[in-house]
């Protein structure tokens, strides 16, 4: 369930846009630092989030590294952004893409979701070490998930809250004094999270034959359901006292996390 908490490139300001991938380079460079060269395969701007918000609760400044030449971008130096929270994120992007891994393998059998889980194990027990609380998360949310999905759960509010849960945990990464705050605003997220993808692979789940808890309602409800939970989750947002970064936050909870969903009815009108 990643590519979902994004930015709208288009709107930002060059400046936050600037900001923006330079704390993405950050992140896949702290990959890299922890977890190899495949580790930095698992990159995504979802984590991007996660730096920006605990950095502006406790105003972490973002240092700058010396600008390098990646694989990726070999013509072109890159400014990077990092701080301990990019060590974080690095280990709970490659938590997450581990479990993603194997529930590719699961469902569809792809020999390649396999494959990278065997390869990216490693990297997840050494994160797991760090962060013990945040894997017993992990593997209870996604038991539940999984008995839900065995059983043909019709219910979405149930799943989303399991998956709500995973990320509540990843949200605290320790004592914090905003805890109680991060967590439910992590668990409001990740339910809106888990019904949106339901939504943007519905059609998709139909031909394959696999489980998706919208199946019993009407698509033209959908989006009123994910207004509702991202009303839910941005005023939880709200709350949080948030220091900096705030356009760049704003921009993602309140037009960037829309971008896939906005794609997927785009292409159904279309067809």
């Amino acid at each position: 369930m990643f590519g979902y908490v994004i930015a709208n490139m288009d709107t930002l300001s060059q400046g936050a846009r600037e900001r923006y991938r330079a704390v993405y380079c950050g992140l896949c460079r702290a990959l890299g630092r922890q977890h190899g060269q495949l580790g930095r395969l698992t990159l995504t701007y979802d984590m991007v989030f996660l730096i920006l918000l605990l950095s502006a609760l406790d105003r972490t400044e973002l240092a700058e590294e010396k600008p390098i030449r990646c694989a990726l971008h070999p013509l072109q130096q890159r400014t990077a952004f990092t701080n301990r929270h990019t060590s974080y994120a690095a280990d709970m992007n490659v938590m997450l893409a581990y479990y993603q891994r194997l529930d590719d393998w699961q469902d569809e059998r792809k020999a390649s979701a396999l494959l990278q889980s065997r390869i990216l194990g490693r990297s997840m027990e050494q994160a797991a070490d760090r962060y013990p609380k945040q894997k017993q998360a992990i593997e209870e949310g996604l038991r539940a998930l999984s008995q839900m999905e065995r059983e043909g759960e019709t219910n979405p509010d149930l799943p989303a809250a399991a998956f709500g849960a995973i990320l509540g945990s990843i949200f605290v990464p320790g004592i914090h004094e905003q805890a109680d705050k991060l967590r439910v605003f992590g668990e409001l997220l990740g339910r809106f999270i888990y019904v949106m993808d339901a939504a943007v692979d519905l059609k998709k789940d139909i031909q394959k034959e696999r489980y998706n808890p919208l199946v019993a309602i009407p698509s033209q409800r959908h989006e009123q359901i994910l207004s509702l939970l991202m009303a839910d989750c941005t005023q939880a947002y709200e709350a949080l006292p948030l220091h900096q970064d705030r356009e760049l936050m704003d921009n993602i909870l309140y037009s960037g996390v829309w971008t896939r969903y906005h794609q997927a009815k785009k292409e159904r009108e279309n067809e």
